[in-house]
């Protein structure tokens, strides 16, 4: 086989790359959309309780120096390894910060958490701030991977009529892999991080099942539909362990069911849109309707919990798988 790549070559190529840890680049564009995404909903949130604590900017205010760290690491690997780095981490303690004054925030609620069943609902909501703490996950990850092949090589490569893990070995041979002294960073930039990312979407999955509860909650569960993501939160946690702890799980049950929640958080995404447009006044409202109609992107960060799964299933667990 010979000239130009078909999509197939090029879909088996990618798929070769993210087994072998090099998606640098995708996966800082990935880390970008999720934090606008986040920072969106923070500002959502935030803007109803008036933005009463300026701590309550801090999400917000992370949102373009994230995506300019993420921008700057598609075209330098020097800054994927520098300065994205620091921004995810400042997004990833900013997470946990946020968490704390949730917490502190239904504490100071009448009756605290002694009226939890009402005070965790209706207050701020407790697992949003650690959901946000996803983009500095996903950006110290990028950071540790190495970048994907140039298109004009990839396009050659890909043409190529060998096997995709082959080729995989002599990018490596090319000069493509970076040496990194930390155990666990060799293993990411090597792409033998599967049982760590499974877990990894587990947890994220239980922390976007227990916020989409408590927001459905809020709105009595007006619609069967509004259960899915409760129901799908404890299939995605338990696939997430079992592909941690057994390689055929990865490789048939995981992939199945996080097809599926990122399905799910699409359909949500249109749910919440139609929800938008039947308040009053609908998209030509939307600054009000917006604030406190459905949180519109929150859906979204769901569909990231499968997306964490779908690419935990093309990871090697460890040399030669």
């Amino acid at each position: 086989m010979s000239g130009r790549p078909g999509l197939r070559d090029l879909v088996r190529l990618a798929r070769a790359e993210i087994r072998h840890g090099r998606f640098q680049r995708s996966m800082a564009l990935v880390a970008a959309f999720s934090a606008i995404v986040s920072g969106f909903e923070a500002y959502v949130q935030h803007d109803r309780g008036a933005f009463e604590d300026r701590w309550m900017w801090t999400p917000v205010a992370l949102v373009p120096p994230v995506v300019g760290a993420a921008a700057a690491s598609v075209a330098s690997e020097r800054a994927a390894r520098t300065v994205l780095p620091a921004v995810a981490a400042a997004s990833l303690v900013d997470g946990v910060l946020g968490f704390g004054l949730h917490l502190r925030g239904i504490a100071r609620m009448p009756g605290g958490f002694r009226l939890g069943q009402y005070n965790v609902v209706m207050g701020p909501p407790v697992f949003a701030p650690l959901l946000m703490s996803s983009v500095g996950v996903l950006g110290l990850l990028a950071s540790a991977l190495r970048p994907e092949a140039a298109p004009g090589v990839a396009a050659r490569l890909a043409s190529l009529p060998i096997d995709v893990d082959e080729l995989a070995a002599r990018a490596d041979a090319a000069g493509w892999a970076r040496a990194v002294s930390a155990p666990l960073a060799t293993a990411i930039a090597g792409g033998r991080f599967q049982r760590t990312m499974a877990l990894t979407a587990a947890g994220f999955a239980v922390l976007a099942g227990g916020e989409a509860y408590a927001e459905h909650l809020r709105g009595s569960f007006q619609t069967r539909l509004m259960w899915t993501p409760v129901w799908l939160t404890p299939a995605m946690a338990a696939a997430g362990i079992a592909a941690a702890l057994d390689a055929a799980a990865a490789e048939t049950v995981l992939p199945a069911v996080s097809a599926v929640t990122f399905a799910d958080g699409l359909l949500g995404f249109g749910l919440h849109l139609r929800g938008i447009a039947r308040m009053p006044g609908g998209f030509s409202n939307l600054r009000f309707n917006l604030t406190l109609g459905p949180p519109l992107f929150a859906p979204l960060l769901f569909t990231s919990v499968g997306m964490l799964g779908l690419l935990a299933t093309v990871l090697r667990r460890r040399e030669g798988r």
